[in-house]
């Protein structure tokens, strides 16, 4: 039977330990927390985006967040050459690398990245296929996004070569040395001649209901699905540690009432 000690058994060490696990498991809770505000951001500029009038994207800068999840038009002409991979890509459930081609915008010298599709990952990434791209003006329909947020390299300097472990405009306009708009696009039709072009051969072009990276994560509610069970665990460590301290099943001495 469950009573209250007369005298609290304290322990310093596992006292210590159960603060520790306490305030960790608030911290992430906090963290997640935080991560679902972000994405309530993110969500609800999506949802005002999403069904909006299609932007054309011209030489002057567009603030990201403007585009944010944004249908959008692009006139210019591909440069393959300066195309990098975006290794370990999740699309669909289907694991690849994402195909980034820049395109300079017709009549100026400002690019935009355009994110082609998906390359189901090859078995050998040191032998990379050659990235091709339609010669000559064409125009890009897709979405605009952010790039996420920047994700664990596996080297310092991982992404000097075609293969990059985090692609961002702002990282590419400084290896690069070009002009870059601020976001990236996901293409989803390319039209030359007024004839829409094939997907690019090997890859999974995108559709426009495909999530952009920042989507495909957690959404704001998952986050704070898992804030909720950091918060639990730190709610049941302090319960263990006063149910440790004040309560005992042992029987009362003699003459104890």
């Amino acid at each position: 039977m469950l009573r209250l000690r007369t005298r609290p058994k304290f322990s310093l060490i596992p006292a210590l330990a159960a603060a520790a696990l306490i305030a960790l498991t608030i911290s992430l809770g906090n963290w997640q927390s935080g991560r679902a505000l972000e994405k309530d951001v993110i969500e609800a500029r999506h949802a005002q985006t999403r069904d909006a009038a299609e932007l054309a994207i011209g030489k002057d800068v567009v603030p990201a967040e403007v585009v944010d999840g944004r249908r959008v038009l692009l006139k210019g002409s591909f440069e393959p050459a300066r195309a990098v991979y975006w290794d370990n890509q999740i699309v669909n459930h289907v694991a690849g690398m994402g195909v980034v081609v820049p395109l300079r915008l017709a009549g100026s010298e400002r690019y935009v990245l355009v994110d082609r599709g998906l390359l189901r990952a090859p078995p050998d990434r040191a032998n990379l296929p050659a990235i091709t791209a339609p010669a000559g003006e064409v125009e890009v329909h897709g979405r605009a996004y952010l790039a996420p947020k920047r994700t664990l390299e596996l080297k310092e300097g991982a992404d000097s070569g075609r293969l990059w472990q985090n692609v961002a405009p702002e990282k590419f306009a400084a290896a690069s040395k070009l002009e870059v708009q601020p976001f990236i696009v996901r293409e989803t039709q390319a039209v030359q001649g007024g004839a829409a072009l094939a997907a690019p051969a090997g890859l999974s072009r995108m559709t426009d209901n495909t999530a952009s990276p920042a989507e495909s994560g957690m959404t704001a509610a998952k986050h704070r699905g898992y804030a909720f069970q950091w918060y639990s665990l730190a709610a049941l460590a302090v319960l263990l540690l006063l149910l440790f301290t004040f309560v005992t099943t042992e029987s009362p001495g003699p003459g104890v009432k």
